[in-house]
């Protein structure tokens, strides 16, 4: 048992981003209780602070109903700026009676649990800890983590006042220096930490997740795996489908049109009348399937993963070797990710549906060219996502702050 005098909590929004940050979240609790000697505890940020789900719900809105990157951008941008209206710079350190009234549920929920350590992965949540442990007259330490370096581009997620903060590359600390100042030993650079296995708390634990496929993948591994993983762009990705079926049967396919059964059947529908029965779909993978995926598009030369350019799934694709082929998606977090896939030769990331289909039919015309790719991912997992590493940056840093107390 953790000892009873270092209690941190981990509070994530699991609505911002899909389930991307939570799954990070995941990821980053399961470290701090191997790394350091505290009770950790991963709370849902929605239940106590409700309007950041109704924020969430319009980020969706916004992933979805946008006809295109530039209006996605756009509708995104305005959001963040409403909502940096309302929580300005510097309120942390000074919040006023609109900004108590918002915190009132984190408030109460932080004077009830008192944790030694409360840690928020989304920067907009750190800040809200910050005023609200201010407000609840507590000594309870912030930190920061930044699960994505492209945060650091929005001022509604920068702040110079937890009192620790932990980004995954050296960017992300210039950019915050750059921005709000502040004292750089606040900020650690602890390297890319990717959830490897924990997608499982996010599946089905037996059958029942989607619109099944028919058998496994196919045994020839000298046949392109296409794993394609669609949690924002509905018919982009039908579209795409409908192209392979009639270009590229032969290849072996799973498509996760996740948590939206109804794209799943439909995608299913299409393929069937295509004539391409071995393809295999779902909403949700259960466990048993999705370590099947992984590890067969790991083991194959030409696996590869199809999906929108999200720095998680990108570092989670290169940790097992898998090179990729993204979509950008207009959200302006995530402009940097195609500048990391392009550096390190990871796959490659295009602007436009027109320019993926292209590519991918260069790509299974000549699958050497996914091989190349693989190779640069393995080297990149090697080299820059050690995960070993990673975990004992953030133990060390973490402790600075439980010694603070």
């Amino acid at each position: 048992m953790p000892s009873d005098h270092a209690r941190i909590q981990v509070l994530s929004p699991r609505t911002w981003g899909e389930f991307g940050n939570y799954l990070a979240a995941t990821s980053f609790s399961r470290v701090l209780r191997g790394a350091v000697d505290a009770e950790v505890t991963l709370l849902e940020a929605e239940p106590i602070v409700p309007w950041l789900g109704e924020a969430g719900a319009e980020i969706r809105a916004i992933s979805l109903g946008s006809p295109d990157a530039a209006t996605r951008t756009e509708r995104y941008m305005a959001l963040m700026s409403r909502l940096q209206e309302r929580f300005p710079a510097g309120f942390e350190v000074d919040p006023g009676l609109r900004q108590a009234e918002a915190l009132s549920g984190l408030v109460k929920h932080l004077r009830e649990t008192t944790p030694d350590v409360v840690v928020g992965t989304k920067g907009i949540v750190a800040r809200l800890c910050v005023a609200a442990v201010r407000l609840a007259g507590l000594r309870t330490r912030v930190v920061s983590h930044v699960t994505n370096p492209g945060l650091m581009d929005l001022p509604l997620h920068r702040s110079r006042h937890p009192d620790l903060t932990l980004v995954g590359l050296e960017r992300a600390k210039e950019r915050l220096l750059a921005e709000e100042g502040g004292d750089p030993d606040r900020i650690r650079v602890v390297g890319p930490l990717v959830a490897q296995h924990d997608l499982r708390d996010f599946m089905t634990t037996g059958a029942g997740g989607g619109a099944a496929g028919t058998g496994p993948w196919g045994g020839d591994r000298t046949v392109p795996r296409l794993i394609v993983f669609c949690n924002r762009g509905g018919d982009t990705y039908l579209r795409l489908l409908e192209h392979l079926a009639e270009r590229h049967p032969h290849i072996d396919l799973v498509f996760v049109g996740y948590d939206d059964a109804e794209l799943a059947r439909r995608a299913a529908a299409s393929a069937a009348a295509s004539r391409v029965p071995h393809w295999r779909f779902h909403s949700r993978l259960t466990q048993a399937e999705y370590f099947d995926c992984i590890d067969q598009a790991s083991r194959s030369p030409y696996g590869l993963l199809v999906s929108k350019a999200g720095p998680n799934t990108t570092l989670e694709a290169a940790y097992f070797g898998i090179p990729v082929l993204m979509l950008e998606s207009g959200l302006p977090m995530e402009a940097w990710v195609p500048g990391l896939i392009a550096e390190h030769g990871l796959g490659r990331a295009c602007a436009s549906p027109q320019e993926l289909t292209g590519v991918l039919d260069g790509w299974l015309a000549d699958p050497a060219a996914i091989e190349r790719h693989k190779r640069r991912a393995q080297s990149f997992a090697r080299t820059v996502l050690d995960q070993e590493a990673v975990a004992r940056r953030i133990g060390d840093a973490v402790r600075t702050v439980l010694e603070a107390r």
